[in-house]
């Protein structure tokens, strides 16, 4: 079956700009969109930015040869991950937390764990107080005391030489604060999902000197609960060019109508257009909550 673009789909396909972000509704072929992207720009080096790997692996079968399909842990791996292979867990215990500090104070342990890593999934360069918890969850204790807790777990897992256990998103962080040149090997990089970007992996993404296409559903955030953050919304995009896909093959109209006195209701302009197979609505949604 022949598949046919929309003309928003083409706008995307035929963009040609340095930053693009892509508002798309549910079931509008983002993916899709971004593989006939690339597709059409068989000379550009690509690379697609994968949430996790099952995405991955579903996109090295969808996309050309002329993209990589990588999680950001795969780019950090291959320059710092390597070196913690034998230090690797796949969460710091409170125990190994509290040996380091030399502490039985295990709510201090538990906040500085906590504090570290809020800091992990961030953005920001070092440990500081906006990494802690709530004045109301310290248990009392001196906010200086947990943000020196945090500075001396960063300094152990950070060092080469430390026989301190790492998680994976230690590498990743380490990979962000080196500033990494991704133009060097890449001329576009495509970020799927990007409304559930890690802010860790957005700070690196953001600042590329090459072209960068960002697409995603600010209405499908589900990882908030995991310091994700919607990088379509982020200050580094202020002058990208920005376009949207519409027309959803998921549902026909009159769950698109439905959808659309939500998408009101949210204080949303764009409406959604039912293009698929044919449903129904029992009820319309009452209320203002």
């Amino acid at each position: 079956m022949v598949w046919n673009t929309t003309a928003e789909q083409n706008a995307i396909i035929e963009w040609k700009g340095t930053h693009l972000v892509v508002n798309a509704f549910a079931g509008t072929g983002k993916t899709s969109t971004l593989v006939n992207y690339a597709e059409a720009n068989p000379e550009s080096k690509m690379l697609y930015l994968a949430y996790n790997r099952a995405v991955r692996d579903e996109a090295e079968r969808k996309f050309p040869f002329n993209v990589e399909c990588k999680t950001s842990h795969q780019l950090a791996w291959a320059r710092f991950g390597k070196h913690f292979r034998d230090r690797l867990t796949a969460s710091l215990r409170i125990t190994d937390v509290a040996r380091k500090l030399n502490t039985r104070h295990w709510p201090l342990a538990r906040l500085a764990l906590s504090g570290l890593n809020m800091f992990l999934c961030s953005a920001d360069p070092e440990p500081g107080l906006i990494h802690l918890p709530s004045e109301d969850d310290r248990h009392g204790l001196d906010a200086g005391k947990i943000l020196g807790a945090i500075q001396i777990l960063w300094y152990e897992m950070s060092r080469t030489d430390s026989v301190f256990p790492v998680t994976h998103d230690t590498y990743l962080k380490l990979f962000q604060l080196s500033h990494p040149d991704l133009s060097k090997r890449w001329d576009t990089i495509l970020f799927d999902e990007a409304q559930d970007a890690n802010p860790v992996t957005s700070a690196f993404v953001l600042n590329q000197p090459c072209r960068v296409i960002l697409v995603g559903d600010r209405y499908q955030q589900i990882y908030r609960f995991r310091g994700a953050d919607n990088a379509l919304n982020a200050p580094q995009l202020a002058q990208a060019d920005r376009l949207w896909l519409t027309v959803s093959f998921r549902f026909g109209p009159e769950v698109a109508r439905m959808a659309n006195i939500l998408l009101e209701r949210a204080g949303e302009e764009k409406r959604v257009t039912g293009n698929g197979g044919a449903g129904c609505c029992r009820q319309l949604p009452s209320g203002r909550g």
